[in-house]
């Protein structure tokens, strides 16, 4: 199988997805809210493997010889792409299901998106992910764009912090493996460490104790936390 269908292709963790499928040699269509890319699609670039399509005319045709990615850690705030919630409606049009990998935010429900049975599914849950394109309702991102602590309303998940292509390429290695998994920092205070290089002076917030949900994978750092939040901080100065 080399053939992945990515939802939420234009948003934080979608995204990373695509390029990472792109590096790894798959074939992918890239689904999302917006008639156009964005400006950070020139990241990838052209490349013949890759076939972007607007959520309206998207065909919700999901052959079985794919792998279907649902980001649902994208979804935050307001931020509710279309195309994600149009996945019940495109399982119940199919008669034969492909694989589903779907991500989630570790704040989520303890509830899976899709049900079981439908298909073969691998679930992710996540802890912050933070880099590039990192988006402003976390708090990394706020305080590199130089917000006070006064105006700081954030959604991060402090049992962890994750470079997001990391993240990216944990999720791709381990989706045919069927199963629900938790992916978890190497350093049990990676998101305070995170934190360390940007700021001294706010209090870390008190964590929610919850049980990880299914197996643990952890998640190797391939960079420092100095060398990703300067490249997530470069990335800003050209926004």
């Amino acid at each position: 199988m080399n053939h992945a269908i990515v939802l939420a292709a234009q948003q934080y963790l979608g995204f990373e997805l695509c390029s990472a499928l792109l590096e790894k040699g798959w074939t992918v269509t890239a689904v999302d809210d917006d008639r156009e890319t964005k400006d950070k699609w020139m990241e990838i670039g052209r490349n013949a493997n890759l076939q972007y399509v607007p959520a309206h005319a998207w065909n919700k045709e999901l052959p079985v010889d794919c792998r279907l990615f649902l980001p649902f850690y994208d979804q935050f705030n307001e931020n509710k792409p279309i195309c994600l919630s149009l996945i019940e409606q495109c399982l119940d049009q199919n008669e034969e299901y492909p694989e589903i990998v779907q991500i989630l935010s570790n704040k989520t429900e303890r509830s899976q998106i899709i049900a079981a049975g439908k298909a073969d599914i691998t679930t992710f849950y996540l802890p912050t992910l933070y880099g590039a394109h990192q988006p402003d309702h976390f708090l990394f991102s706020q305080l590199l764009q130089g917000k006070k602590e006064e105006e700081l309303h954030y959604s991060d998940d402090p049992s962890g912090a994750i470079y997001v292509k990391d993240a990216a390429n944990y999720i791709i290695k381990h989706s045919a493996d069927h199963g629900t998994y938790s992916l978890k920092s190497l350093s049990k205070n990676s998101w305070e460490e995170a934190l360390s290089y940007i700021t001294q002076e706010l209090t870390t917030p008190v964590i929610q104790e919850r049980s990880p949900e299914g197996e643990l994978i952890t998640v190797h750092p391939s960079k420092s936390h100095d060398a990703i939040l300067k490249e997530q901080k470069h990335i800003l100065s050209f926004l």
